[in-house]
């Protein structure tokens, strides 16, 4: 990867603490994991990939880059992506979201409305199902 115009500057903890949760108290999970815990600089601007990173999991083909993406939807001829990210695996409660937001999105003039399925894979709970698992199941839906 190459770094093309990159600024480094300092991670602004508490700031992101309150904007994204509204609270900088201690305790809440995500926040010990990813915040506090995090490096206290951060980097950005562009970026080239010279190579994607494989991890020979089994789950390397589920992993599209953004241009990946937006060619299997223009390849699916689609007009419309509607996305769910996931912690657990799908339970009705989430299927019915999925077939209301298509349908509404049908309702709308959408011809051929996709949806996209986001699997989360990095900070999960212990008693969590596994990620495979959970990918067998989201290749079915």
């Amino acid at each position: 990867m190459n770094f093309l115009r990159c600024r480094i500057y300092k991670h602004p903890k508490e700031e992101r603490m309150a904007r994204t949760w509204g609270t900088t108290a201690p305790g809440l999970p995500y926040i010990e994991e990813a915040i506090k815990n995090a490096g206290n600089w951060l980097i950005g601007g562009n970026l080239e990939v010279i190579e994607p990173i494989k991890y020979h999991d089994g789950l390397d083909r589920f992993r599209l880059s953004p241009a990946d993406l937006r060619n299997e939807f223009t390849k699916r001829n689609a007009d419309a992506v509607f996305a769910f990210q996931l912690r657990n695996p799908v339970h009705n409660g989430h299927a019915l979201l999925m077939t209301d937001t298509r349908r509404r999105l049908l309702e709308m003039g959408y011809k051929n409305p996709i949806l996209l399925l986001h699997p989360l894979g990095g900070y999960t709970k212990a008693d969590d199902v596994p990620l495979s698992w959970r990918m067998k199941q989201h290749e079915k839906v």
